[in-house]
């Protein structure tokens, strides 16, 4: 009797491993090289972790914490992930609850099954407290695709935890290259910043996460009534 409890104890602990390996076989999931600071951008990078290298499509969303906004346009592949040839279609969505989902497809089967795949800015408010904070890639929302139509969906929350610094103390608003005083010459950093298309936080005067034609207008405002 006793050796029989004993073999479905082994049993059930084998059975209750494997599933969880199976549950980590395919997954998305969030690191970052540096922590954030308050006032600045940082850059976070997705990860793929796939039993098998013969995934052609992926898609994850990534819950941010408050405070921590997505930098429009900022979503690239990693290279060393993808076959040459594979042509990348790679999206990001903002959603109504503040998440984003990214999403990538082309020709071919990614290389590898653990490393980076993309890498994406945030932008930190200047509000936000230095502390540790939960960077999510959310449940039942991860895909890994095979080209036979094989779906993969981690059912798993993916928690990275993230630390936050205190930034340098912002100066005056529209002073971008920090001279004390907001002129033609900030005017035409913002100019620049939006030809390149690029994210400074000190040129995004009205904190929608983007450096456009208001920030602009914002900085001439500022200059006439200085």
């Amino acid at each position: 009797m006793k050796k029989r409890i004993l073999l479905s104890l082994v049993s059930f602990f084998a059975m209750t491993a494997m599933w969880a390996s199976l549950i980590d076989a395919y997954q998305i999931y969030v690191t970052a090289g540096a922590a954030g600071k308050t006032g600045a951008t940082a850059e976070l990078t997705l990860n793929m972790k796939n039993k098998n290298a013969n995934i052609f499509l992926w898609q994850c969303t990534v819950a941010l914490p408050e405070g921590v906004t997505y930098v429009d346009g900022s979503v690239a592949i990693v290279d060393a992930r993808y076959p040459e040839g594979y042509n990348a279609a790679l999206t990001a969505t903002e959603n109504a609850d503040g998440t984003v989902t990214f999403s990538c497809s082309g020709d071919g089967v990614l290389t590898g099954t653990d490393g980076a795949i993309a890498t994406f800015s945030v932008a930190v408010a200047s509000s936000v407290e230095p502390g540790d904070y939960k960077v999510v890639v959310v449940e039942n929302k991860t895909q890994l695709i095979e080209p036979n139509e094989t779906i993969h969906t981690d059912t798993k929350a993916r928690e990275y935890t993230w630390t936050i610094e205190q930034g340098e103390e912002p100066g005056i608003p529209g002073d971008l290259n920090g001279d004390g005083k907001v002129d033609i010459a900030d005017a035409v950093a913002v100019l620049d910043i939006m030809a390149a298309g690029g994210y400074d936080a000190a040129a995004d005067l009205n904190g929608d996460q983007k450096v456009d034609i208001a920030d602009f207008v914002s900085v001439l405002e500022i200059m006439a009534k200085a």
